[in-house]
């Protein structure tokens, strides 16, 4: 398998794991639904923030996941 092949597999695995979490924590609320801000990053790659606010059973939750790259580590 290509390395690519690889970090495709595993950012679907994470991306369904983010999934499946949000839908449990909706469905143990049993009413709020979490929103979802899709973004980017200039120097590479992205994310999917989600939030649930004034739930049932949860005032607040968030379930991020990042796929981050570029040249160089932050400072």
């Amino acid at each position: 398998m290509r390395p690519m092949e690889d970090i495709d597999r595993v950012r679907d695995y994470l991306t369904g794991l983010q999934d499946r979490i949000c839908t449990a924590i909706e469905t143990a609320d049993g009413g709020a639904r979490f929103a979802e801000d899709n973004w980017t990053r200039s120097e590479g790659g992205g994310g999917r923030t989600r939030v649930l606010r004034e739930g049932t059973v949860f005032e607040r939750a968030g379930i991020g996941f990042a796929a981050v790259s570029g040249t160089k580590l932050p400072p």
